[in-house]
């Protein structure tokens, strides 16, 4: 996947752009507390990967595909449920 790829698939998805970083880095907002990035290595792989991130609770987790942020709310969420459940 290329950067224009990369950017068009965000703002498809419903991300507003952040290019502050676009040298290494481009990063998708909602407008909220939600990011997904894509680091300079995915521009330049066969098998991209990205990260996608909760601010408000703190929670990283990765994916292979360009999610919705609705998309997004919904597994970090549940990531989140599954960390706590380890927890106890």
């Amino acid at each position: 996947m290329d950067l224009k790829e990369i950017v068009q698939s965000f703002t498809s998805a419903g991300w507003a752009l952040d290019v502050s970083f676009a040298d290494d880095l481009i990063i998708g907002y909602d407008g909220d507390y939600l990011s997904i990035l894509a680091h300079r290595e995915v521009w330049e792989s066969n098998n991209p990967a990205f990260e996608i991130i909760d601010h408000q609770r703190n929670i990283t987790y990765w994916v292979q595909e360009i999610l919705t942020p609705q998309q997004a709310t919904e597994i970090l969420q549940e990531e989140s449920f599954l960390r706590w459940r380890n927890t106890l």
